[in-house]
């Protein structure tokens, strides 16, 4: 790699891992104040329109908390995505580009989008039905579904399980070949 490539993917790298670490704070609390300010919260424009109307200031405070947590549980998914690609950059910064530890991470990438998109999935029945339990009989429903970014993210996720395994077997022949000089 030239000093100039590697120029720009450091500097590439950390503003990326700079991006990654606001996205870890600003997510999660955007999710948050959706649940406790529903109203105002529609100017995040975060997917939960599949809540539909359950997912009102009407719909009291603890019952939309109870939601909340199975929420955060699939956030918590998309959290360890960004905590391992955040790492993976910080390792390019220090030039560790064809490591173990970077196949690893992106690895984990992968493996975090792709459990977070199922996990995502189930906690939508538990969601729906705190947020309309306070509705009372005939009102209450469970729902499910999955949608046209659940199928971008689970197909991302592939292409970054190949990825990975790619740049291993790259890096496992690089060392194979240096081993013969």
């Amino acid at each position: 790699m030239t000093i100039e490539a590697a120029s720009n993917v450091t500097w590439l790298s950390r503003a990326m891992a700079v991006l990654t670490t606001i996205g870890m704070i600003v997510v999660p609390a955007a999710l948050i104040f959706v649940f406790l300010f529903p109203e105002r919260g529609a100017v995040f424009n975060l997917n939960v329109d599949n809540l539909g109307a359950d997912l009102s200031s009407a719909t009291p405070l603890a019952w939309r908390l109870a939601a909340l947590i199975c929420a955060l549980i699939t956030e918590g998914f998309t959290l360890w995505a960004l905590w391992s690609l955040r790492r993976m950059l910080l390792l390019y910064v220090k030039g560790e580009v064809f490591s173990q530890r970077t196949f690893t991470l992106l690895n984990t990438v992968a493996v975090a989008l792709f459990a977070g998109v199922v996990v995502g999935f189930v906690m939508r029945a538990p969601i729906s039905l705190l947020l309309s339990w306070p509705l009372g009989g005939g009102h209450r429903h469970i729902s499910l579904s999955f949608g046209s970014n659940d199928a971008i993210t689970l197909f991302e996720a592939g292409v970054l399980l190949v990825i990975a395994r790619v740049m291993r077997e790259a890096g496992r022949l690089a060392d194979e070949n240096a081993k013969f000089v």
